[in-house]
């Protein structure tokens, strides 16, 4: 069932921006490069990182700094007074992309029209906070991208847009499908966006029967259970590439696995967890076939080919690493 929600026409839309990502600054700079009116930018926290814990902003605030835009912490905005301040600036529009935070009831109503958010799946499918990993960790044959109004559910709001459906080959790593669907999934804002100047816009409930949850990614998950199948591993990877990735134990050392493939010869069978060289490559084990480690990186060290990892540190040619 289809509902209209608006009937006004505005010529230059209020808009707050909420996001934190690499991602979502790219949707920050297409909506100016539209000339869209964004009147502020929340992101999260700036936090300190690296070895000399350096202070580190968001990608969305160095993008709104640069175009000298007005930018609050997402914790402050949360405060009674800041949410006052937030009501006299009487936004049209809330647009959220991979802001990192649910935002709760009390923000959600300010907005005249609502709050739009892009979320990279086809929805009711994969809602939740990682859904580009969770597809990748499915296996599914294709994923999409919704623009849809926030309310109080966990993406349960009404869809505005989709995209078509997006084949996948199969490789796909987590940053580059991120990449690409938050790439489509601008355009399609900057389409609903101009639909509610219009007065145009129309929603579709989302059918609750084949809605899907995903999970809250944690560093714990990156850990390999090699006795997993081969295809399982290699999914793990490709999801977890930017965060957290996956690793493995090796001397008391984390061992991150940076890249890999599957191979072609599944006749070979290596006790999961074993770690053989054959030419000058390295493999190891799984529950269903070897792996061919092509990068990887030792606690405390830098990423090196595995053929490099096998002449520096060839004493773990035969070892057994943890299962």
């Amino acid at each position: 069932m289809k509902a209209r929600l608006t009937k006004m026409r505005l010529k230059k839309m209020r808009l707050v921006f909420f996001g934190s990502s690499k991602e979502s600054s790219e949707v920050l700079n297409k909506l100016l490069n539209d000339d869209f009116k964004v009147d502020l930018v929340v992101t999260q926290d700036s936090k300190a990182s690296g070895r000399g814990l350096r202070i580190s902003v968001t990608p969305v605030e160095k993008v709104a700094k640069t175009k000298n835009l007005e930018v609050t912490n997402g914790n402050d905005l949360f405060q009674e007074d800041q949410i006052k301040k937030l009501i006299k600036r009487n936004p049209d529009l809330f647009v959220v992309a991979a802001y990192g935070k649910i935002l709760p009831k009390a923000i959600l109503k300010i907005p005249r029209l609502g709050t739009i958010n892009i979320h990279p799946s086809m929805l009711p499918l994969f809602r939740g906070p990682s859904p580009v990993a969770t597809a990748i960790l499915e296996g599914v044959g294709s994923t999409g991208v919704t623009i849809m109004l926030l309310d109080e559910g966990m993406d349960t709001g009404p869809i505005i847009k989709q995209s078509d459906a997006i084949t996948l080959r199969g490789d796909e790593k987590c940053s580059e499908l991120s990449r690409m669907l938050f790439e489509i999934g601008g355009n399609l804002l900057i389409d609903s966006i101009r639909d509610f100047e219009r007065g145009v816009i129309q929603t579709t409930g989302q059918d609750e029967s084949l809605a899907t949850l995903t999970k809250l990614i944690r560093s714990s998950d990156g850990e390999i259970n090699w006795n997993e199948k081969a295809i399982k591993i290699y999914r793990l990877m490709r999801a977890f590439d930017e965060w957290p990735g996956i690793y493995t134990f090796w001397e008391g050392k984390r061992l991150k696995i940076i890249d890999m493939e599957i191979t072609e010869n599944t006749h070979w069978v290596i006790e999961p967890g074993r770690v053989v060289k054959k030419g000058k490559n390295m493999f190891i084990g799984t529950g269903s076939g070897p792996l061919k480690i092509l990068s990887l990186q030792l606690e405390g060290r830098r990423t090196i080919t595995g053929n490099q990892f096998l002449v520096g540190y060839h004493s773990i040619v035969g070892s057994t690493l943890p299962t």
